[in-house]
């Protein structure tokens, strides 16, 4: 009896295809449900910034939603249907999982053009994060790497962190041509456009002093001040 560890069910039939529909369904789901807050994000964005269109920034955020939830539900039913008929075959013990993603990927998340492809940009390089997390914290459970370097342990984290920053800063700095646009623009703002000579509290920061000041002040916590730590700010001001 082949018994599947994704699809709950025996054997492919009728409860195979209603699992597929079923997970087609909760991906259609789970991509608007993602998408939604975006759309509060993207009204805020235009009020505050004024920057663009409301209706311009609302409208592009609801094709992206209708694209999330497509792929997404594309890629479900596409994984679940391959799994049922390769674990059927005794393609199992991970296998059937590598084989059933590999293709779902290239189906689902494979495009990279127009609105389509910067959402699956957005989705890949996330899971992809998750992945090497995951896959370091299994070669701590397989005993490979030790505890203290797990993802999850302290040590390991604040490792994971520095690596993770050295490499996007060592290609902002000297390999920015292999990094995606909008990227670079966040990474201009940070590190490049600071170098140039303008006013500590320019027009474009008055809006922010507040919280300027704000986030400064919380760095005496880390000298000792604990009523000035974030944590201490956070609660004094928020609850």
């Amino acid at each position: 009896m082949v018994y599947h560890a994704i699809n709950k069910h025996h054997h492919w039939d009728l409860q195979c295809l209603l699992s597929v529909f079923r997970g087609f369904r909760n991906g259609v789901i789970t991509g608007v449900r993602v998408r939604i807050p975006y759309i509060f994000q993207a009204v805020i964005y235009a009020i505050v910034f004024r920057e663009g269109n409301v209706f311009a920034r609302v409208k592009f955020v609801l094709k992206q939603m209708l694209y999330h939830g497509r792929n997404l539900a594309m890629f479900v039913g596409i994984y679940k249907g391959i799994c049922c008929v390769l674990r059927n075959m005794n393609i199992d013990n991970g296998v059937e999982s590598l084989i059933a993603g590999f293709i779902g990927g290239c189906v689902a998340f494979g495009d990279n053009n127009g609105v389509s492809g910067s959402v699956n940009n957005q989705i890949v390089l996330y899971l992809f994060a998750r992945s090497v997390q995951g896959f370091i914290q299994s070669s701590v459970h397989r005993g490979i790497l030790p505890e203290k370097f797990g993802v999850m342990a302290p040590t390991g984290f604040r490792i994971f962190a520095g690596v993770t920053l050295a490499m996007a800063l060592y290609l902002t700095e000297h390999e920015s041509d292999t990094l995606s646009s909008s990227f670079m623009s966040t990474m201009n703002f940070l590190y490049h456009k600071s170098d140039e000579s303008l006013p500590l509290i320019g027009k474009p920061e008055k809006n922010f002093a507040p919280i300027i000041f704000l986030v400064a002040c919380s760095l005496l916590g880390y000298f000792g001040l604990d009523s000035f730590s974030l944590e201490n700010i956070i609660y004094k001001f928020l609850g």
